[in-house]
């Protein structure tokens, strides 16, 4: 096996980034920076972080802000770049340093972001922790990260067909018709003439056929235990997590590839570690 070395963890991070660009142009033209969305109201999370950041008062500035907004926006979506620039590129500036200030305000952001009627903080998981993994300086506490992540990952996909399973969601077999006049009530009622529509009308009224597609899902979801006993697979479950994401978002509407970045340890796992522990 390859052994691990920083060009892996260049190649880690570069790849995060071009993942972290695509999915904010994509954010951009949906409306979904933070300046975007014009925030008129904030909602209470039942979180003592969230309770503790808004004796700040920084999420009541926010509404009445644009210029606030902005800024956040342009500090969250410009940071990634910047370290690589700082940090690896031209080596001026300590991964430590930034990474503690990286992961502050990425905190920040997101805490302020899901306070507005948005989003999930899921979806900022990437946001939240790989900050944390960057800011290593040393290889092996990189590699180590890295593969903690890598079964926190596991762990959070996996459940969520372990949770199907709980609920007894998997064996119903209206829940996914059920689930697609939720999910699309409105660009059903928009838009029905649209050849979507059509498409969506066509499942719901197979619910035997939608069904199939959401007991496939569960089965994808539950495939990556495989994960936990094994890494031999790693590589063909994060391309199966790309199709998955694909084939989910053009079901649900729903873009799952913000979590992508949380799988790309999946492409590192297999290379050792042969240095000695420092």
């Amino acid at each position: 096996m390859e052994e691990f070395s920083t060009r892996h963890r260049r190649l880690f991070l570069i790849y995060y980034i071009i993942i972290f660009y695509i999915l904010a142009v994509y954010n951009w033209l949906s409306g979904m920076f933070l300046y975007q969305l014009q925030p008129i109201l904030f909602h209470t999370p039942f979180d003592g972080t969230s309770w503790l950041l808004m004796q700040t008062g920084i999420h009541q500035w926010l509404l009445t802000n644009r210029a606030g907004c902005l800024f956040f926006d342009t500090v969250f979506y410009m940071t990634p770049l910047t370290f690589w620039w700082f940090c690896e590129k031209k080596r001026v500036i300590s991964p430590l340093l930034f990474g503690i200030c990286w992961t502050t305000f990425n905190w920040l952001y997101v805490l302020c972001y899901v306070l507005f009627p948005s989003t999930s903080v899921e979806k900022f998981l990437p946001a939240l922790l790989l900050p944390i993994l960057f800011a290593t300086t040393s290889i092996t506490s990189f590699y180590y990260l890295m593969h903690g992540l890598r079964y926190f990952f596991l762990f959070f996909f996996v459940s969520t067909g372990i949770w199907k399973l709980r609920t007894e969601a998997v064996f119903n077999i209206e829940q996914t018709s059920g689930i697609l006049l939720l999910q699309h009530k409105e660009f059903l009622i928009a838009s029905p003439r649209h050849w979507y529509s059509a498409f969506l009308y066509w499942l719901i009224r197979n619910p035997y056929l939608s069904y199939f597609l959401y007991l496939a899902a569960t089965i994808v979801e539950l495939t990556f235990v495989i994960g936990f006993f094994t890494k031999k697979y790693d590589k063909q479950l994060f391309f199966l997590l790309v199709f998955f994401f694909a084939a989910n978002f053009i079901l649900m509407r729903i873009p799952f590839f913000e979590i992508l970045p949380l799988a790309l340890p999946l492409l590192f796992s297999r290379s050792t570690l042969k240095a000695p522990l420092q």
